[in-house]
């Protein structure tokens, strides 16, 4: 077993109604500077892979520990001499993930340096536009980056990566690396703005090494094997841009980049899975499903991708019920790797809490970090989730202000879920989701409708006919939804009509007016990644699609679509 002993969960209490709760297991004290877990790893094993990337004609690229840190502060150089960046000036980019995109993160570590990996859908007009004020407000870059030929070197004069690259190969002298604090901010991070004005998150030094330093305390395995990764997550985003790629430099691993998971680019995939061995797979659902598609068909594919595989891992409120018993299927039948989860937010430095122990259903978020509290908190009903410990942001970055983070009295962030705490049938305790405060809506008449608990009930009635659904009813007498198909739903003459009996049968025992849906519509076509609609774990945002489609909803709460069976 990956997990033993399994970890404790410690109650403490903070006041006469208030609980927070922490891992018995502790975090390491004095825990040194990802640079320098880096350059160790580049001293004792100068030619293991870091990463490796794909090239034109099928073979693939890779860079080394060694000549990545010497990349890395031959371009730090150049970044000082050619374009007067001090330390704590900004460098944002709107390169994708590679070998050029890590040596320029981490010639920003070397220097002292603010990485920013700018979100790719608000600059592909290249332009300083209201679309991309928000952002450069924030990060106030001294550099802006890009791939080359991108819009953005043009229209923004923006800098090619590749001409960094080139011109960085010239530099030969040696300069010490800056000297660091873990107070310093290493990297800023864009939250959702799907409510507002799109949220900067700090991200210092000293939280990226807490991050790293908890999860390698409380999983310990990563530290035996070195975690060998295929990862498609980008790098503008928290898990993939901060979370995976440091923990792959902190363990001593290597990170092969992939392509999106798609039909197309899956037969890739499994070329370079079968290549490595990943011993951990990182997945949201998206990918989780493309996956399963070709390997439940696929003998040879299934035995290749598992072959070191240790465990796969995903964030435990993103999976529907479907899917894990698919998920569930193929581990019981392919080795003996394990199923893991956790919960997370960029606010966080990426996670808040991991599997103690091998998931026993979805939706478990697992035991705090070691060295963080949690709390569950009451809010309108349900039990907010919030979250102390040194993982924490120190503000948020608006339009360029600084703004503190939604905080309580007892310093705990308030992460805007609700979670709750369960005792598995093997007795271990955990955190269990319950939905996002901020999705809820009320009725007309005043009826709170809990939008998570609702869509993951509707889900897993519907499967495996449907990809998601989205809820409508805001301040309106009735509940309606819309129904993305599945694959195999969408090839389906009869869709319409299964639907119509598995939303009735809904209905039938979730008869209340926050959970009956009086009807439903079909998307005729899929959410727009380019408006926002999808995130990049490939969910719908919810509340982002309803301000961007509210024509549809408006015609089903007046008699469009269909009528479950005696709705």
């Amino acid at each position: 077993m990956l997990l033993t002993p399994v970890p404790a969960l410690i109650g403490e209490r903070l006041s006469e109604d208030r609980r927070a709760y922490r891992s018995s297991v502790a975090l390491p004290d004095n825990l040194p500077d990802i640079f320098a877990r880096l350059a160790g790893h580049a001293a004792a094993r100068p030619g293991a892979v870091l990463l490796s990337e794909p090239e034109d004609g099928g073979g693939r690229r890779t860079i080394g520990y060694g000549e990545a840190l010497a990349r890395a502060r031959a371009l730090r150089r150049l970044l000082a001499s050619r374009h007067g960046l001090r330390k704590g000036d900004c460098v944002a980019t709107l390169a994708p993930a590679g070998i050029d995109a890590l040596v320029l993160k981490l010639a920003c570590l070397c220097g002292g340096y603010v990485h920013t990996a700018l979100p790719p859908f608000a600059f592909l007009g290249g332009a300083a536009d209201p679309q991309t004020k928000p952002f450069l407000d924030s990060a106030g870059p001294a550099l802006l980056v890009a791939p080359p030929g991108h819009a953005a070197v043009d229209g923004m004069g923006a800098v090619p990566l590749a001409d960094l690259m080139r011109e960085s190969r010239g530099e030969t002298a040696f300069d010490p690396d800056a000297d660091f604090s873990p107070d310093d901010w290493a990297a800023i991070f864009f939250t959702s703005g799907s409510t507002g004005a799109p949220k900067g998150v700090p991200i210092t030094r000293g939280m990226i090494s807490s991050n790293q330093g908890a999860i390698a305390a409380m999983w310990p395995f990563l530290g035996r094997t070195p975690p060998v990764l295929v990862d498609w997550l980008p790098w503008h985003h928290v898990f993939g841009g901060l979370d995976n790629i440091f923990k792959v430099i902190w363990n001593g691993g290597a990170l092969h980049v992939d392509a999106v998971p798609s039909p197309a680019t899956i037969d890739a995939s499994l070329r370079t899975m079968t290549a490595v061995s990943p011993t951990m797979h990182i997945a949201v659902p998206l990918g989780l499903r493309l996956l399963l598609d070709r390997l439940e068909n696929d003998a040879a594919a299934a035995r290749a991708f598992t072959a070191r595989l240790q465990a796969i891992f995903f964030a435990g409120a993103g999976i529907d019920a479907e899917l894990w018993r698919r998920l569930a299927a193929f581990r019981d039948g392919h080795g003996d790797f394990q199923i893991l989860s956790g919960y997370g937010a960029t606010e966080a430095a990426s996670t808040i809490t991991l599997s103690p122990a091998p998931l026993e259903r979805p939706g478990e978020l697992g035991h705090p970090l070691p060295g963080h509290r949690v709390a569950l908190v009451e809010a309108d009903g349900r039990s907010e989730l919030r979250v102390a410990g040194p993982n924490i942001a120190p503000c948020y970055l608006i339009e360029g202000r600084r703004v503190d983070l939604p905080v309580d009295e007892f310093g705990f962030y308030r992460t805007g879920d609700a979670a709750v705490l369960h005792e598995r049938a093997d007795g271990i305790a955990v955190f269990r989701f319950d939905g996002r405060l901020a999705e809820d809506f009320k009725l007309s008449s005043g009826v709170k409708v809990r939008t998570g608990s609702l869509r993951a009930g509707l889900m897993a009635q519907c499967a495996p006919l449907a990809d998601d659904i989205v809820v409508s009813g805001e301040d309106r007498d009735r509940l309606v939804a819309l129904v993305f198909p599945s694959a195999s739903g969408r090839t389906d003459p009869g869709l319409a009509a299964k639907l119509v009996a598995r939303i009735h049968g809904w209905n039938a025992a979730n008869p209340g007016s926050s959970t009956a849906i009086a009807r439903f519509g079909l998307a005729a076509a899929p959410a727009d990644r380019g408006k926002g609609e999808v995130s990049d774990k490939g969910q719908i945002v919810q509340s982002r699609y309803l301000r961007n489609h509210a024509e549809i909803f408006e015609r089903l709460q007046a008699g469009g679509g269909h009528a479950p069976e005696g709705a």
